[in-house]
């Protein structure tokens, strides 16, 4: 179901392909140079193979990218290198910019490197534990609740998308107009669903909400949600543990790592001196746009300000 909430089109498909390129521009320098049975692309003695190819996106992306997508980054690693090698052979120096970027790219190779080992030494949850999950909530299981759903980029556009909503602007109308999930032609309707079939983030929101409630701004690594329950229905049968097990314990999984994943940010956030600047950020903007069309934009109604330990989870 997480594929149904995040396959997009249009403006997100391409930037999905942008992202795509920019994991494969780091090993356009890099990657193999030599035979392998497994090279999908070559130009002159450079080769990219499929576990560099596949190993170069991140799986959170590659997941939402279609087939067309993939063949596109592949056709792309081709180009980049052409004018990687040509670069090099006419001795082009990035200087300052370039040694910037690299260490940009290494800062969040490293980042991402930790954060996946550090997800992978969390245990799963034990069988006994999950066990008494599903007993507690077994009604949960067999019930099925219909959502609407919008997905944004920012919390800032989030929390404005609920302004509306709260202000009496139809939820289909915003998620229409706003949401970059591919139900936003549909008002975001997603259907009905059972627990284990939608993001663990959303199932708790989503089964506690009485029908017509629509909830606050919900933060996942796809970006910021806000779903509302259109109806909920009894279901037919009676699930038992084992025909639930895998979602149970893939829902108590993820459950639990994302707990553990806030912890260590709250945890190295305390331990290092860390300020936000949102008002410095804003008059850096306005700076820059005035440089760049000669006329500053007038004050917004939103002003940030300097906070301490102003970090979120990506």
């Amino acid at each position: 179901m997480e594929a149904v909430l995040y396959c997009t089109g249009g403006v997100v498909r391409k930037l999905l392909i942008v992202l795509a390129l920019s994991a494969l521009a780091v090993c356009a320098s890099s990657c193999g140079r030599g035979s392998d049975p497994d090279v999908l692309a070559r130009v002159g003695n450079a080769t990219l193979t499929a576990d560099e190819f596949y190993a170069s996106i991140p799986e959170q992306l590659l997941a939402v990218m279609s087939l067309e997508d993939q063949e596109e980054a592949l056709r792309a690693w081709v180009k980049t290198e052409l004018f990687y090698q040509e670069g090099v052979r006419k001795g082009v120096d990035g200087g300052d910019a370039m040694v910037r970027r690299l260490r940009e790219i290494e800062r969040e190779l490293v980042a991402e490197e930790y954060i996946k080992r550090f997800i992978e030494e969390i245990p799963d949850v034990a069988e006994d534990e999950a066990r008494n999950y599903f007993e507690e909530h077994e009604n949960d299981y067999s019930l099925q609740v219909r959502l609407a759903h919008i997905l944004v980029r920012s919390r800032q556009e989030a929390d404005r998308e609920l302004d509306q909503i709260n202000s009496g602007t139809p939820f289909e109308t915003v998620a229409s107009a706003s949401s970059i999930d591919q139900t936003a032609s549909m008002g975001g309707d997603l259907g009905y669903m059972r627990r284990g079939e939608m993001l663990h983030e959303l199932e708790e929101d989503a089964f506690s909400l009485k029908m017509g409630e629509v909830s606050g701004v919900i933060a996942s690594s796809y970006g910021y949600h806000i779903i509302k329950v259109l109806d909920r229905h009894p279901g037919a049968g009676r699930p038992t543990f084992d025909s639930r097990y895998a979602a149970v314990m893939n829902f108590l999984t993820s459950k639990k790592r994302r707990a553990a994943f806030d912890e260590r940010l709250a945890h190295l956030s305390g331990r290092a001196s860390v300020a936000v600047d949102t008002a410095a950020l804003r008059v850096a903007a306005r700076n820059r746009l005035s440089d760049t069309v000669g006329e500053a934009p007038p004050d917004g109604e939103e002003r940030g300000s300097a906070e301490d330990g102003d970090v979120g989870a990506p």
